[in-house]
């Protein structure tokens, strides 16, 4: 084949596909949506919600969506829209080449379980306040308080970020986690923990230090606690820096 053929054929396979490829785009962009694709990273938290929640949602918050063209989704718009789903973060939104609405989204990663009143709520890494959910549990440390007001998803008090911390410290340490049973917060902020061994109440004061706190609390464990006896003492405090105070029954 001689080289201007050639150059000839190869240009004009290259307009055909570009011409194709024109076509084809066209064509997708007047197409009707034809559904709803949810993909979720769960992480290595349990399950607490499923694809057709986030679907429903999106279909609840934007009535006309499956009945749009290709070209009339606005992608931003939709990821915003799945965000009202709470227990999702990091959302972003495509539509794919067969004309459906992909969704991609993290669970968000509940750190503690909340009580108050007659209410349950999770808190998650980001410290946002989230329902509980119908369709799994998370085995988070327990906590509750004298919490000054109601708690929503953009509460910013100074009890929830020193709940927040310490709850988020103790997910991220397995060597610490299985410590701690309950958490509290008091009016002012500060923390007290009940054991899962032991009767004491422990005070761990604000969230400061909390590295120094745990690893004060566990040479007490190792050294201090089985001379004196697990019973001896009804409270031991962190509270101080370099220090475990103890209160004697």
């Amino acid at each position: 084949m001689k080289r201007p053929l050639k150059i000839t054929l190869i240009v004009s396979s290259v307009l055909l596909l570009a011409i194709l490829v024109l076509v084809a785009n066209v064509t997708r962009s007047h197409m009707r949506v034809r559904g709803i694709e949810v993909e979720i990273d769960y992480g290595n938290t349990p399950q607490l919600v499923n694809q057709k929640v986030v679907a429903d949602t999106l279909m609840g918050r934007i009535p006309d969506l499956m009945q749009k063209q290709v070209r009339q989704v606005d992608c931003r718009q939709v990821a915003k829209e799945a965000l009202h789903v709470p227990f999702l973060t990091h959302v972003s939104a495509s539509v794919s080449i067969s004309g459906k609405i992909v969704i991609h989204a993290d669970q968000r990663h509940p750190v503690a379980r909340l009580f108050f009143g007659n209410y349950e709520r999770y808190i998650d890494r980001e410290g946002r306040v989230i329902p509980t959910s119908d369709i799994g549990d998370c085995n988070v440390v327990v906590a509750s308080g004298d919490f000054l007001g109601r708690l929503t998803s953009d509460t910013v008090s100074a009890q929830i970020k020193n709940l927040w911390r310490v709850a988020l410290f103790l997910d991220s340490h397995a060597n610490y986690k299985p410590l701690i049973d309950q958490l509290y917060v008091q009016r002012n902020g500060e923390i007290l923990m009940v054991p899962k061994v032991g009767d004491q109440i422990i005070e761990l004061g604000d969230a400061s230090d909390l590295e120094g706190k745990f690893a004060n609390l566990v040479a007490f464990y190792h050294n201090g606690m089985p001379r004196a006896g697990w019973d001896a003492y009804s409270k031991i405090s962190l509270k101080f820096k370099g220090q475990v105070v103890c209160t004697k029954r």
